[in-house]
């Protein structure tokens, strides 16, 4: 009811929690039925790298539905470490180590490598695709004290469900969290965020997922091309401010800039958990920087579609995101301007080394005039 509806079940919601459970028995329990679905559909691999494939049968197949939703609720406590992927379960800190070094994930070789084929030699063994240089190479050596300690034992891993102190998995706690999921923190976050009105509303409509993206004009009978202006892709709210490439290299100017953040991955992450461990003021200056990156990158993409501007260069969005910043520095409290205006200026410089060592360009002037 807090969240605007009748205080009915969500029966969607509810089928995903009852389906988890059988999830939950099949990582941390033995039987006849868990024999049969390891011989099955696993094999040697651990149920997190098991993907659906033609043939399976529709239980099995809801199951790996809900899989994603299940694991991010949980972490796994190491033992052999033959059933837990290095880089996207979560089993070192409160998050996986994909979203804690980005950098490194992204060169990785190996993405689904388990932890015991990293552990199994002394230094770790991890392949890369470029060399570690810069903050790469700083990445590399903090999350190496961190894994060196670990020692595997002969013992099965263990699953561990943290919505409940016991650590057991119950319908009820996963059918809240997924329904309180963001919600509360999303809409209060964002309608008291310090920035102009259509900003607000704007960032409103991309969390409801009804900005007219072009996948979005195709639901209403628009028939125009679905391309992304930017790449080949289909444009979506998530592919065109996420995973677009051209995307992709603003948040990484900006995460560079804002050291030890990592990019968010969709919307209802940078208003959820995105932020997780900062305090209330550096996070409302956080989401202030993100709601300016992703209505800077909506302009840009309006200005190629609609005016044929030739503004297709991420540099030309990180003036944009300064320009915002210092613009709206004013409507935060007079404890939080200077720190808006010093991001801004930070940022300013970070680009500034970037695209200069990139491709040796002189951008100081322009960044200046804003």
């Amino acid at each position: 009811k807090n969240q605007g509806g009748l205080g009915t079940h969500n029966l969607d919601i509810k089928n995903t929690a009852l389906l988890s459970k059988w999830l939950f028995k099949l990582l941390t329990t033995e039987g006849t039925w868990q024999q049969m679905l390891h011989k099955k559909y696993l094999g040697s691999k651990p149920l997190s790298q098991v993907q659906w494939k033609n043939g399976d049968s529709h239980f099995w197949a809801s199951l790996m539905k809900v899989k994603r939703d299940f694991l991010r609720f949980g972490t796994f406590i190491i033992q052999d470490g033959s059933q837990v992927r290095f880089w996207e379960d979560r089993w070192l800190g409160q998050s996986t180590l994909r979203e804690q070094y980005p950098c490194l994930y992204n060169i990785a070789r190996h993405k689904q490598v388990s932890v015991a084929e990293v552990l199994s030699t002394s230094p770790p063994t991890l392949s890369w695709r470029r060399d570690l240089i810069g903050h790469k190479l700083v990445a590399w050596n903090k999350l190496l004290p961190r894994i060196t300690h670990i020692v595997l034992s002969q013992h099965e891993d263990e699953f561990r469900w943290n919505l409940h102190p016991n650590g057991q998995f119950s319908v009820k706690s996963h059918y809240l969290a997924m329904i309180y999921n963001d919600v509360p923190n999303i809409n209060k976050g964002l309608w008291k965020l310090k920035a102009p009105l259509k900003i607000k509303v704007f960032l409103w409509y991309l969390r409801r997922g009804v900005v007219l993206t072009k996948d979005n004009l195709a639901k209403r009978n628009w028939h125009g091309s679905k391309q992304c202006c930017f790449c080949h892709k289909d444009e979506t709210i998530k592919h065109l401010f996420f995973e677009c490439r051209f995307a992709r290299v603003v948040w990484s100017v900006i995460i560079h800039a804002a050291s030890g953040l990592s990019q968010p991955h969709s919307v209802s992450n940078m208003f959820g958990s995105w932020l997780c461990g900062l305090s209330k003021d550096l996070k409302s200056l956080a989401l202030l920087g993100a709601a300016a990156t992703c209505w800077s990158l909506w302009l840009c993409r309006n200005d190629l579609v609609f005016e044929k501007k030739c503004t297709s260069f991420p540099l030309q969005v990180i003036y944009s995101i300064i320009h915002w910043l210092r613009t709206w520095a004013v409507l935060q409290k007079p404890t939080s301007q200077g720190l808006v205006v010093a991001a801004s200026q930070h940022l300013a410089q970070v680009a500034k080394e970037f695209f200069t060592r990139a491709h040796g360009w002189q951008s100081s002037l322009r960044i200046e005039r804003y």
